[in-house]
């Protein structure tokens, strides 16, 4: 009992960082995705109570990718075959803003290094990295919100093969594909998604907002829903800072 008690007074004294956008009309989606409906369906003066509607796809907000989003060989690889802290663990910021990549250009792994050294830490085994690319001040709901769908750097083949090759648990960053690269709605291979990242199960997180509110660690979680047969999932994710 007295574990259960550290945790709640851990937690419960903790800073906590929201780091989902809102899910509603409007918000950003990968542009062939369905349609994001949220509907005032039922409602007080028409039912006596209140409930709403929502239509969207798996991967629609903060979300999570698995395996079976990309890879045909791995289509057993679905949300649900996956345990609930799945995406839970120690995670690692990096200030990709700073290197001021375009849309369409790779980071690639001497910079990813370089980072590291300025940093003084380093990903390690079964740690969460967040790529802070400085893009949620994309984030649109007016007619503006396409550039942030169409539009991202992303990271080289050698920058993904460093981040598997220390088994880290996940790979999150706050554009709509994380490590793809994106000018003007063309996609670019995505090292991450095909080869490196999903292969290793090593999962994808996008979307993710208020990374620029997090130190360099923290502690992140995170919990898709349980979806038959589901490619991934959207997400409530949140960091414990302090």
């Amino acid at each position: 009992m007295k574990y259960w008690n550290s945790l709640d007074q851990l937690i419960g004294n903790a800073e906590i960082i929201d780091l989902s956008p809102v899910i509603e009309h409007n918000m950003p989606k990968w542009p062939t995705h369905p349609q994001i409906i949220v509907d005032p369906t039922i409602t007080h003066e028409h039912d006596g109570y209140y409930c709403q509607t929502l239509v969207m796809g798996e991967h629609t907000g903060a979300h999570v990718d698995c395996p079976a989003h990309i890879l045909p060989d791995m289509q057993d690889r679905t949300v649900e075959t996956y345990p609930p802290n799945m995406i839970m663990g120690p995670a690692i910021k990096y200030d990709l803003y700073k290197l001021d990549a375009k849309p369409g250009e790779r980071i690639d792994k001497d910079q990813i290094r370089t980072l590291e050294t300025e940093m003084g830490d380093s990903a390690q085994k079964g740690d969460i990295v967040l790529l802070d690319f400085g893009y949620q001040k994309y984030w649109k709901l007016d007619n503006t919100w396409k550039y942030y769908a169409l539009n991202e750097p992303g990271l080289s083949e050698d920058a993904c093969e460093l981040f598997a090759e220390r088994h880290v648990r996940a790979v999150g960053a706050d554009t709509i594909a994380c490590d793809t690269p994106v000018e003007n709605g063309y996609e670019h291979f995505s090292y991450g998604h095909h080869n490196c990242f999903l292969p290793n199960e090593i999962f994808i997180m996008e979307m993710l907002m208020n990374l620029s509110k997090l130190p360099r660690r923290c502690y992140f979680m995170a919990i898709p829903l349980k979806i038959k047969n589901g490619s991934g999932s959207p997400i409530r994710p949140f960091a414990i800072v302090g």
